[in-house]
């Protein structure tokens, strides 16, 4: 493999208000974390960075990512970020980028990659649901009910919406500006974990990976339809876990595929 790019970034927890109380150090004590969790979404943005930096629009416009958050990262913990790039017959590009934390420990790692020809559009897609309002129950092994879909909704990110996420990024690829401005890959995710939360109360919860596929590129001012399934649930060494299918769809087309993937019930 060659090493093509090495950066390093301060990790920040900018969660510290959420509802997802992982995010604060009394309950990732409570968990056995050393304090509050930086979000996943957070490190995926950091990941995409010498990517975007590289591959500018077309990164975000066409391709596979695969990224999985191994160990946590910290406040003010100095992330070491290393894109290698892999030898594909099948793919135009294929990298595997990396975060190491300060004592040099993987804590996270995702392949991209553009093959020569993306898969078939998941049948899940097709699934839809109208929207309605939700009374939101706190997330239960039993309320998860696999491969039924939960009601769409609309989602508008503005400009202001994405330089927030941009700025918490420290992000200096002009891209991102403007009334016309690529989403940010943070944001993506963010939005995914949205998706989670507008279904359930959860109070407190880990990311753990996502897989996304992208069939055209999101921008701030479009009206984004969202549909979400949940398509797997399974519990190991205590934890429960959840897969969500989440279909981002511009003008009746799916731009965004994503298979999200959190632990919802943390043992202790």
């Amino acid at each position: 493999m060659n090493t093509v790019s090495y950066f390093q970034i301060l990790a920040l927890n900018n969660a510290q208000t959420s509802e997802n109380r992982i995010h604060s150090d009394d309950i990732a004590a409570k968990y056995g974390f050393e304090g509050a969790l930086v979000s996943g979404a957070n490190v995926f943005g950091y990941l995409s960075q010498p990517l975007v930096r590289y591959y500018k629009e077309s990164w975000l416009s066409s391709g596979i990512m695969d990224v999985i958050f191994l160990k946590p990262a910290y406040q003010e913990n100095l992330l070491t970020i290393k894109t290698e790039e892999l030898r594909s017959e099948s793919s135009q590009r294929n990298h595997l980028t990396s975060a190491y934390n300060e004592e040099d420990v993987l804590i996270a790692k995702l392949e991209s990659w553009l093959p020569k020809q993306l898969p078939s559009i998941n049948v899940l897609a097709d699934l839809y649901r109208e929207p309605e309002d939700i009374e939101r129950k706190e997330i239960h092994w039993d309320l998860i009910s696999v491969n039924q879909p939960w009601p769409s909704y609309r989602w508008s990110p503005t400009e202001a919406n994405n330089q927030e996420r941009v700025e918490a990024q420290r992000d200096q690829a002009e891209l991102y500006q403007g009334p016309e401005g690529f989403i940010h890959p943070y944001y993506l995710l963010e939005a995914c974990n949205k998706a989670l939360m507008r279904q359930f109360i959860l109070p407190a919860w880990i990311h753990t990976g996502s897989r996304l596929v992208i069939r055209k590129p999101l921008q701030v001012g479009q009206e984004i339809e969202v549909r979400a399934i949940p398509i797997e649930k399974w519990r190991r060494k205590g934890h429960e876990f959840i897969k969500l299918y989440v279909a981002m769809m511009t003008q009746g087309e799916v731009a965004i595929e994503v298979e999200h993937t959190a632990i919802f019930h943390i043992t202790t």
